[in-house]
């Protein structure tokens, strides 16, 4: 399992350059929040040395979340495709952090014999 954290630049260290060809010139990294089902796509260029290296036994993927971040908290499933065709990869990402603002506005009933909780959304 990966974790991230939000709101800032992470550095993901993979294997997945010696599960795949090395004739790819992008990897989209797919994530997909467990809870939401929402999708968010990332496509990092494999020229370019400032967010991608590699070397015989290992890769490293700097993913820049200050600019372009993931909307929840929580788990994600993370599918990463070689030139966006091919499933290279697939994993559990966590990402960490807090929340600026509360998704839920919890309301407590005063009644102790039955407490109820009530979650609206904004």
């Amino acid at each position: 399992m990966l974790y991230l954290e939000k709101s800032q630049e992470n550095t993901l260290v993979l294997n997945i350059n010696n599960n795949s060809r090395s004739t790819f010139n992008t990897y989209v990294l797919e994530f997909t929040h467990v809870m939401s089902k929402e999708t968010k796509t990332y496509t990092i260029d494999l020229n370019n040395p400032l967010v991608y290296f590699q070397n015989i036994r290992y890769c490293t993927i700097k993913l820049d979340l200050t600019t372009d971040d993931l909307n929840y908290l929580g788990q994600y499933q993370l599918i990463i495709y070689g030139d966006g065709t091919e499933r290279i990869f697939t994993g559990m990402v966590v990402l960490e952090g807090t929340e600026e603002s509360h998704p839920f506005t919890e309301y407590i009933s005063n009644n102790e014999v039955n407490e109820n909780y009530i979650y609206i959304q904004d």
